[in-house]
């Protein structure tokens, strides 16, 4: 088969790999249809890594191998490994498992989607409706599941007004969520214009970082951008009794700065990371009743070949969700 791998420095090739073995009886063959970049893979991109990533990854069963599930099924991977047993998952909070094994695409022995084939553990496959495209299941991964548990998280349904700071495809993924959950005024921050287009073209009023800090009654504010900066920004600005999200992912210490605005109210600062399974199929419902319109999420799609010309256009600030179709 054909599959990426990454060396780091920006450095991409693209060559012919052995087919996945899944372990039988408990993975599947999985013909992949979509890979989405994602911010997290900026990593292997510029550091390297030692498997093929790639993790919001839809396709169809060609071998289920042993496992209970249909050839043929359309399906979703979920990225977690989680152990099905902890009284997390038992609670349907398998984000939140406490024996995970890995991550699709980031740990051994599980490669990811940035290639034409992946085994996957049967309790990672998530059906998709047949009336949904491959293209938009990969949505319901890390754009809607990801974005839609933290405002799930944030009581968005409560909410009167909201922004969201940071406009890449988490934080576009937010400000549809906001929409698709009955929210009234929705601003939105980013320095690039092309991704202010696009929040206001899912529902948003596009105001600039400056303008985005004197914003008063916020009842909720989605941190997307993942920097000390933009956090702070949200806690000095949250209406008292407002929550904070941090969605964004800051691998960095940072510190607190303390003053008026942020010590002499009272919040909730509430970290969200990944969606739970439980939740999946509510927001795929919510795609079919045609809350929002996914495909103006969605800006480009790659052959894996161009895989590299993918990351760079990404990278650059200038798109909406970036596809690769192997």
């Amino acid at each position: 088969m054909r599959g990426a791998r990454f060396y780091g420095d920006k450095r991409i090739e693209i060559t012919d790999m052995p087919m996945p073995e899944p372990v039988p009886g408990k993975e599947v063959l999985l013909k992949v249809e979509y890979c989405g970049l994602c911010g997290s893979d900026r990593k292997p991109y510029f550091n390297g890594i030692n498997l093929i990533p790639g993790h919001e990854v839809s396709g169809t069963v060609i071998d289920a191998n042993g496992c209970d599930i249909a050839e043929g099924t359309r399906a979703a991977a979920y990225l977690s490994v989680y152990c099905g047993q902890c009284r997390y998952c038992r609670g349907g909070k398998t984000n939140n498992c406490v024996n995970r094994r890995g991550l699709l695409g980031w740990t051994n022995p599980w490669h990811g989607g940035y290639a034409e084939y992946m085994a996957v553990p049967a309790i990672d496959i998530l059906p998709i409706d047949e009336s949904m495209g491959l293209d938009v299941a990969v949505l319901l991964l890390d754009t809607i599941g990801t974005a839609w548990h933290a405002l799930r998280l944030g009581r968005a349904q409560e909410t009167t007004r909201a922004l969201v700071i940071g406009c890449g495809p988490l934080g576009l993924g937010a400000v549809a969520g906001l929409s698709a959950f009955g929210v009234e005024e929705i601003f939105a921050s980013d320095l690039a214009t092309t991704r202010l287009e696009a929040a206001e073209d899912l529902g948003a009023r596009a105001v600039p970082p400056a303008e985005a800090a004197k914003l008063k009654e916020l009842d909720l504010i989605i941190e997307a951008v993942g920097s000390q900066p933009t956090l702070m920004q949200a806690v000095r600005t949250i209406a008292p009794g407002g929550r904070v999200i941090m969605l964004g992912e800051i691998w960095q210490d940072w510190s607190f700065e303390p003053s008026s605005e942020t010590m002499l109210k009272d919040y909730h600062l509430i970290r969200s990371w990944y969606f739970p399974i439980s939740e999946f199929s509510e927001n795929m419902q919510m795609l079919l009743d045609r809350k929002i319109d996914p495909q103006k999420l969605i800006s480009h799609v790659f052959p894996l070949e161009e895989l590299s010309e993918a990351f760079r256009l990404f990278l650059s600030g200038e798109t909406r969700k970036v596809l690769v179709k192997p």
